[in-house]
């Protein structure tokens, strides 16, 4: 079985981020580690912010993981804080629930504007879930 990672690659002004994962929720979460990880050099470590609970509904999978990326932006900036720790709860083609913990990062690294509908894409393979999405920095 697939090992949820990432990795990146970049553009002028943008991130390419590949995500692979056994599962559609693994995969979610580990979008949102990456995002955590390019946003703050210290993102893994313990979270500093209390629980919070998140929920999506979107036209299908592929605006959801953009919604959900956007969500963890927005979040991120209003709170001063990015999200490693991350736990899909629910997840459907159009509808997630998950539980967030922020941690406020002592070393801030990149500044992501958004998740862009540019490359956009979610594939099913037999081993899991990949998707390719790009950010906006």
């Amino acid at each position: 079985m697939r090992q949820p990672r990432h990795r990146f690659g970049e553009h002028t002004g943008e991130v390419e981020l590949t995500v692979e994962a056994p599962s559609l929720a693994a995969l979610f979460e580990e979008a949102a580690r990456a995002l955590a990880e390019l946003q703050a050099e210290d993102a893994g470590g313990a979270p500093t912010r209390s629980e919070e609970r998140i929920t999506l509904t979107s036209s299908d999978r592929d605006a959801l993981l953009v919604d959900w990326l956007n969500e963890l932006v927005y979040h991120g900036e209003v709170n001063k804080c990015v999200y490693a720790d991350v736990t899909v709860a629910r997840i459907d083609e159009r509808e997630l629930e998950a539980i967030v913990r922020g941690r406020e990062p002592l070393a801030p690294r990149t500044a992501v504007k958004a998740a862009t509908w540019h490359g956009l894409r979610i594939r099913s393979c037999d081993d899991g879930v990949e998707a390719t999405v790009v950010l906006d920095v």
